[in-house]
């Protein structure tokens, strides 16, 4: 079966959770591979242009799904930016720079994010169980490819 942009995210992130890197090395490399992010001063720089897209498609759930193919980098870039730049912050940057509003598909994938990255944070997720929350959280089912039988 063909591996929709949410799964890859899946298991991103699983592989990023090998080790059990702290929580905010964790999301500093979950943004560098999902949305681009580099460290240092630099990253702020991609966070305000908003990052990159490094994994392309669809198969967030339809709340979450705006029609576009990136948004894995959405949903890694606000997680980094909530481990570099706070909660409140990123809150207020994703209703009032972006313009995400909170009842949109954009919207609920900040706060999504916000909420996975305060979650690992606080260590009230562990990194290990990330992955989970991921597929759990945002990923559609995937669909079944189908493939004509040959006589």
């Amino acid at each position: 079966m063909a591996e929709d942009a949410c799964h890859t995210l899946v298991a991103l992130v699983a592989r990023l959770a090998e080790g059990g890197p702290v929580p905010r090395r964790f999301l500093m490399a979950l943004g560098r591979e999902g949305a681009g992010i580099r460290s240092g001063p630099l990253g702020l720089v991609d966070l305000a242009v908003g990052g990159r897209n490094r994994v392309l498609g669809r198969g967030l759930k339809p709340a979450y799904d705006d029609g576009s193919r990136g948004q894995v980098r959405h949903f890694t870039g606000v997680a980094t930016s909530t481990a570099l730049l706070g909660a409140g912050f990123t809150r207020w940057a994703s209703l009032t720079l972006r313009r995400d509003g909170a009842d949109t598909p954009d919207g609920r994938l900040s706060e999504a994010a916000v909420e996975f990255a305060s979650l690992l944070l606080s260590r009230k997720l562990a990194v290990q169980d990330a992955s989970a929350w991921v597929r759990d959280t945002l990923c559609d089912a995937p669909r079944p490819v189908f493939r004509r039988r040959q006589d």
